[in-house]
């Protein structure tokens, strides 16, 4: 669940519902914690107030950071829809992966390169403020500078740092795979030895973490142990969908859609489509074509039993029915790769398959996906072993 807040050139930014318990955190750490320690004698709002610019300041940091990736992703004309910040920092949708090692090198290293020009930037002013401060004066609005200032430096250099760590999903993951395929001359190969040493990392930091829990910092103990489930999680599910997507490079959508299409005209009463279709066919979702057979939008079971039973012969399917525009659409020579990602980016469990006019010519399921993608998994594996 995210919240869309802008737009910077044609890039949504959004912000993950995790982000206020990181805010809250963050605030709470540096007002209680950090300001007191590293400028003494201010009241505590002050140190609150350092505390919330220091936090925004982070997030600012980390919308520059990814940013610094979609620009460079933009200049390889690779399209990025969207940028959303979350519990674990930021993340940014790039329509497609980059497969030469250069490009990937590139827009991998991008945003630990702007973390650490960030980094350097408020270095330069924690300097700056430092040289103006006379002796004796801390308590005073440069103080309060002088702390922010200090924070901000040094979250971005870890940040930059953090992000270089071997590990997918972070860049240092990226750049690791960069360096194998330019080694190996083979993507899967380097994808597999990368997500590998990705899964490796982030036992060590769930076992640091673990010690650090025991030894006594709950706080610290448990931030170590979810940021090593994190990347553990993303390592092997990047791993999982790269596999998926791999076995289904060259399937076109035409060769595997079911052409046995039960569909619904949008001028019938949802209480005829519920009797006549829904309950005939047991499916829990269903077309809706016009008397030509082009595609005007999709209804759902779901959306017909929120109606009460009474009226449902007033209500026709056109008045509920999901309109195109939210529904995964492909042309029958696309590739079924490009189908599964446009399935996972709009959270839709089908695909539907039209010629450019939009006539409705099959669907292809998520399942249909899977088994075909099974199937060449274990034909490929087969054929790996005998060769070897």
């Amino acid at each position: 669940m995210s919240l869309q807040i802008g737009h910077i050139k044609g890039i949504s930014i959004r912000l993950h519902f995790t982000l206020i318990i990181t805010f809250v955190l963050i605030d709470w750490t540096l007002s209680t914690y950090f300001m007191p320690e590293f400028i003494k004698g201010l009241m505590p709002v002050n140190y609150w107030f350092m505390g919330s610019v220091g936090a925004v300041i982070l997030f600012f940091s980390i919308l520059l950071h990814e940013l610094a990736h979609s620009m460079v992703a933009r200049r390889y004309s690779i399209p990025v829809k969207s940028i959303t910040l979350f519990i674990f920092g930021g993340v940014s949708d790039i329509a497609k992966e980059p497969t030469d090692f250069h490009q990937e090198f590139k827009m991998s290293i991008a945003g630990p390169l702007a973390s650490f020009g960030l980094g350097a930037i408020f270095a330069l002013f924690y300097w700056l403020v430092s040289n103006d401060m006379s002796s004796g004066n801390v308590i005073s609005y440069l103080g309060q500078i002088k702390g922010i200032m200090f924070y901000a430096a040094i979250s971005n250099i870890i940040l930059g740092a953090f992000n270089l760590v071997p590990a997918f999903p972070l860049d240092g993951g990226r750049v690791l795979r960069a360096g194998l395929v330019r080694w190996k001359k083979d993507y899967h190969d380097a994808t597999k030895i990368a997500t590998t040493i990705g899964v490796l990392i982030s036992y060590m930091f769930m076992g640091f973490g673990f010690m650090i829990l025991l030894s006594g910092d709950f706080i610290g103990g448990l931030w170590i142990l979810l940021i090593g489930w994190f990347l553990h999680n993303g390592a092997q599910s990047y791993m999982s969908q790269f596999e998926l997507t791999s076995a289904l490079r060259g399937v076109i959508v035409g060769n595997i859609m079911n052409t046995k299409i039960i569909s619904v005209k949008r001028d019938v009463s949802i209480d005829f489509a519920l009797r006549n279709f829904f309950m005939t066919s047991m499916k829990s979702e269903l077309p809706v074509t016009d008397e030509q057979g082009y595609l005007l939008g999709m209804i759902t079971l779901k959306d017909i039993l929120v109606i009460p039973q009474n009226k449902r012969d007033d209500v026709k399917v056109q008045e509920i029915m999901i309109q195109t525009g939210y529904l995964a659409i492909m042309q029958p020579d696309m590739e079924v790769e490009k189908a599964f990602i446009q399935m996972v980016q709009k959270r839709v469990g089908k695909i539907f398959v039209c010629d450019k006019d939009g006539k409705l010519f099959g669907v292809v399921s998520k399942t249909d996906i899977i088994d075909i993608a099974s199937e060449r998994q274990k034909y490929l594996h087969a054929i790996k072993k005998t060769s070897l």
